[in-house]
């Protein structure tokens, strides 16, 4: 069984425009016709905010909804480890999609006989001091219970203009791994993980070491790149989506 990753979609509701948004459902379609069952892994920041209200869902995802529904129902498994854009993410997106959802802040699972660590990444490592310490209190059940009373319309544009400023800090392009974020990572290998796989930065890199391989997901605003595992090799491999054709070049960049 192969397993497929990305991050960081960050999906705008269809009235506007997405530079990535046709692409995903393309490759989303694409791996519905052209491969057999596997694990589909969405590692953060699918949409570029989520919130769930008891009697309003959000509207304008319905072609995305509807896609992760269609390889739910050829079998195959869809899990979602919510980010940092939408970790308000719940019951209606999972029977929307038949994804799994997954809460905690990174998943550790053997693949292949590999021990792989899955995350989004945000509030890993020394940095993000400010951010670390909201993290907590943003996904505390009061503060989601206080959000809630607020009108969907108010609640979303509140919302929409923070993800603003923090897309604006995210997207600038980086050529290299944090080094708080850096040395979680090589703490990681040393307590015996073999394979790290995350998003969060935006920046798409595959790195190989001696003590294991660190794969950056890269996003689908500017990049549209994924990482496949296969199922005979075990071997993470970062690819290029492009125009409804997967891209055979290997990691895109390594280091």
């Amino acid at each position: 069984m192969d397993r497929y990753f990305l991050s960081d979609v960050h999906l705008f509701p269809e009235r506007e425009s997405h530079p990535g948004r046709d692409k995903f459902i393309s490759f989303l379609n694409y791996l519905h016709d052209s491969h057999d069952s596997g694990e589909f892994w969405i590692l953060g920041d699918l949409f570029d905010f989520w919130f769930e209200y008891q009697s309003v869902v959000p509207s304008g995802y319905e072609r995305s909804l509807s896609a992760l529904r269609s390889l739910s129902d050829k079998g195959w498994k869809v899990h979602f480890l919510p980010g940092n854009h939408d970790f308000w993410v719940g019951k209606h997106f999972e029977e929307a999609t038949g994804a799994t959802i997954h809460l905690e802040d990174y998943l550790t699972l053997e693949m292949n006989g590999k021990r792989v660590l899955l995350a989004h990444g945000d509030g890993l490592g020394s940095g993000d001091v400010g951010y670390r310490l909201l993290k907590p209190v943003l996904r505390s059940g009061t503060s989601k219970f206080l959000f809630r009373l607020l009108h969907p319309d108010v609640g979303t544009f509140l919302a929409r203009r923070f993800s603003d400023t923090s897309k604006r800090i995210l997207r600038r392009d980086l050529d290299s791994i944090p080094s708080g974020l850096q040395n979680w990572i090589n703490d990681k290998f040393d307590e015996g993980i073999d394979i790290i796989i995350m998003g969060h930065t935006h920046l798409d890199t595959v790195k190989r070491s001696k003590t294991g391989i660190y794969v950056s997901l890269g996003d689908w605003l500017t990049r549209f790149t994924y990482c496949r595992m296969n199922n005979g090799t075990g071997q993470p491999e970062l690819l290029t989506y492009s125009h409804g054709i997967s891209n055979s070049q290997r990691e895109k960049r390594e280091q």
